[in-house]
């Protein structure tokens, strides 16, 4: 096509105006279009919530996958939901930080494409993470945020599922650090509200299992500090034949906490320890150090009844020790820079953009992608010689183009699989060409190999701890069918 019939096209205003709508609407497709293997990760994803137990690192394994491939495909929905997930493992092992980390590129991505359902369950682990840092005010703000943005919730069934937790949310602010509370009466009938609304949900529906688990334990707690033992150990009961088909490790843990709590209530110490033990246990597996913080003093106050003194006081020092190291999590500064980040973020007024001014930008940027288009073209035809292409991309220094990369990956781990795409194009498409098995986080976990990073520097660089990097380097050594790590990184290095 030459230029001379470009503008004769362009001339013709009944063609520019189709041209120009169908660039909007191939333009919105691209940008929310998600794949075959995204698909199947948020399948895979959804049935954790339904069919078996929640195996977190198998969990952070799919939702890492579900990230990249999203950001990939600019799927923004894909990356969101993956983040949420992510969140959540990280805010109940107690890690803060990655918590919070994850909650605040959530909640930009979900304000950008105004997905209200997302923003409140983001401010909802925000604000219960906020109670754990002792950020209560501040929680109480967030809570309101979240009734808001779930009032704009266009799905009916979702914005049931918020409003269950956003109740019992609001109880947490109406109870002191045990769940005790002066008026432990509206306590337990808000949670029994937010338990019945819960199992009106649709059978159908993902989230219903965990939610109506969720809300039965916490009214369990409560009923059971309000001393009335009978009817809590009714609710710990329905929890168990609940938690037989739907084994939660984390739901495990705070059922034993509350049957131990029923029989230290009414004097049966032995059997709490038993119930405490058990939690204890499963709790240390589980690294959940804010179960333990619950736990220990009450199996101490149990050894205490029961004239035990020695392991009431075993315990009651295990107990000085962990609230030393949560008061130390509390103070980290980097919870306290991402709160401060996450709060002006939060504060940032939504601009509501006119029907107007929706088709301005609309035609100004597909006037802008054919102006682009036109002078590509006659840049192609008229100003540059084919030949000389490859010459002027030689000229780049590959020692600078190395370093650039290296410090992008120290900086920001994200953008250097992104940068590195566009400096070695071929390398993920041919790498999983020959090795099909490889997953997503696999292949970006290769990349940092072709960098010739070691262990420890992959560890830092991707924030994860070394062991874990280990693991990951000989599953893939495993897929590619090599012998160790040497032949891995000589086969990186022949990749390009």
């Amino acid at each position: 096509m030459t230029i001379q019939m470009l503008v004769s096209i362009l001339k013709n205003k009944a063609f520019l105006l189709i041209f120009i709508f169908f660039i909007i609407i191939c333009s919105t497709l691209h940008a929310q279009k998600s794949t075959p293997e995204i698909d199947h990760l948020i399948k895979v994803i959804d049935e954790t919530y339904s069919k078996e137990n929640i195996d977190k690192k198998r969990l952070l394994d799919l939702t890492s996958d579900l990230y990249y491939s999203s950001k990939e495909a600019k799927f923004i929905k894909g990356q969101t939901y993956a983040i949420f997930e992510e969140a959540k493992i990280y805010y109940f092992e107690g890690d803060f930080a990655l918590s919070l980390k994850r909650i605040n590129e959530g909640v930009g991505l979900a304000k950008s494409q105004k997905d209200y359902d997302m923003l409140c369950r983001l401010l909802l682990m925000y604000q219960s993470s906020l109670l754990r840092l002792d950020y209560v005010n501040k929680a109480q703000q967030i809570l309101a945020k979240c009734e808001e943005y779930n009032e704009l919730n266009s799905s009916k069934e979702n914005k049931k599922i918020n409003d269950i937790f956003i109740d019992l949310a609001q109880t947490d602010l109406m109870v002191d650090e045990q769940g005790l509370s002066g008026d432990l009466k509206s306590v337990i009938t808000l949670k029994k509200k937010a338990y019945s609304t819960a199992l009106e949900l649709n059978d159908s529906n993902k989230y219903k299992k965990i939610t109506v688990i969720y809300s039965l334990e916490s009214l369990a707690w409560s009923v059971a500090l309000s001393e009335n033992t009978n009817e809590a150990r009714q609710y710990t009961q329905e929890l168990d034949k609940l938690l037989a088909v739907y084994p939660n490790n984390y739901s495990i843990i705070q059922n034993f906490i509350i049957k131990g709590a029923i029989e230290n209530i009414d004097h049966n110490y032995k059997e709490a320890i038993s119930y405490f033990s058990q939690a204890i246990a499963l709790s240390k597996e589980n690294k959940s150090i804010y179960n333990l913080y619950e736990v220990y003093p009450m199996i101490s106050a149990s050894y205490g009844e029961s004239k035990d003194f020695e392991n009431a006081t075993i315990y009651s020092w295990k107990f000085k020790h962990l609230s030393d190291s949560i008061t130390q999590i509390k103070k980290k500064t980097d919870n306290i820079d991402l709160i401060n980040e996450i709060n002006v973020k939060i504060s940032e007024k939504e601009e509501p953009e006119s029907g107007l001014g929706k088709i301005m930008s609309a035609v100004i940027a597909s006037v802008l992608v054919l102006g682009v288009a036109a002078f590509l073209l006659w840049y192609k035809n008229f100003k540059r010689n084919p030949e000389n292409d490859h010459e002027v991309l030689v000229q780049e220094d590959n020692l600078d183009v190395t370093k650039r990369l290296v410090n992008l990956a120290k900086e920001d781990i994200n953008s250097f699989y992104i940068e590195f795409r566009k400096v070695y194009p071929n390398f993920y498409q041919a790498l999983q060409k020959e090795y099909p098995e490889l997953n997503v986080s696999d292949l970006n976990f290769c990349t940092l190999i072709k960098m010739n990073f070691e262990i420890k520097e992959i560890s830092i660089y991707s924030n994860a701890s070394i062991r874990s990097v280990e693991s990951r380097r000989y599953r893939i050594i495993k897929k590619m069918n090599l012998r160790n790590q040497d032949d891995l990184y000589m086969m990186m290095s022949y990749i390009n």
